[in-house]
């Protein structure tokens, strides 16, 4: 990941959320704005995991400034790119449907057969 990649969020790493907080992202990304991430969103509990495929998906797009939090947010999405097969999530750059660009989005990396979806597509307003 370079300096000026883009990180889209949707669920806990939103603004307002505690991710969001817990990880000082207002220092450590410049935000963009609203985005539209294609997929599916399911309630996976405390938090939500998207999935690849049909749909539209509320985010926030962010310009990352600081790359030193990268690791701590892999972490937390439970993203270990040495071990993909045993991560909870993870981290793919998507064409984003707005705006149109290619930003790193943390996909869902376990069944979704008993989670409910989340039909609008917007985490924070289901």
């Amino acid at each position: 990941m370079e300096t000026g990649d883009l990180l889209a969020v949707y669920g806990l790493l939103r603004a307002g959320e505690v991710g969001f907080e817990r990880f000082g992202l207002a220092q450590a990304f410049e935000d963009i704005g609203p985005c539209i991430i294609p997929g599916k969103l399911y309630d996976l509990g405390r938090y939500p995991g998207l999935v690849e495929g049909e749909g539209r998906v509320a985010g926030e797009l962010f310009r990352v400034k600081n790359m030193s939090v990268m690791p701590q947010l892999d972490k937390y999405e439970d993203y270990d790119p040495a071990d993909e097969a045993g991560s909870r999530y993870l981290r793919r750059r998507v064409a984003l449907i707005e705006p149109d660009v290619a930003a790193w989005v943390y996909l869902w990396n376990r069944s979704v057969e008993d989670c409910k979806p989340i039909a609008n597509g917007d985490w924070l307003v289901r």
